[in-house]
């Protein structure tokens, strides 16, 4: 069982990393400020569902997996290398708007 102590060193330390701006907050606000409410409320939303996501593959175990199996790793490493480089060909080929 953890510590009182312990249990609001870390509340302490949550709310303020949840205070400080970081790049999904400052991803938000310029959205919002040059789209409108909506957007932002969007890129919210997307933002949430990621960390939901992230948060049931670990809940589910699959970062244990990962860590334990070299093969299982490597493939994630390709993978996204392959998005990354996707991701960069498309903004290459982007048309100007």
């Amino acid at each position: 069982m953890l510590s009182p102590e312990t249990i609001l060193t870390f509340a302490i330390a949550s709310l303020l990393l949840c205070l400080a701006p970081g790049p999904d907050n400052i991803f938000v606000l310029t959205h919002s400020a040059v789209h409108g409410r909506k957007a932002g409320l969007l890129v919210t939303l997307g933002l949430c569902t990621g960390l939901i996501g992230h948060t049931a593959v670990v809940a589910l175990g699959v970062a244990a997996v990962i860590k334990a199996s070299v093969m299982a790793f490597t493939i994630l490493k390709l993978v996204g290398a392959a998005y990354l480089l996707y991701l960069a060909w498309k903004a290459f080929t982007a048309k100007e708007q």
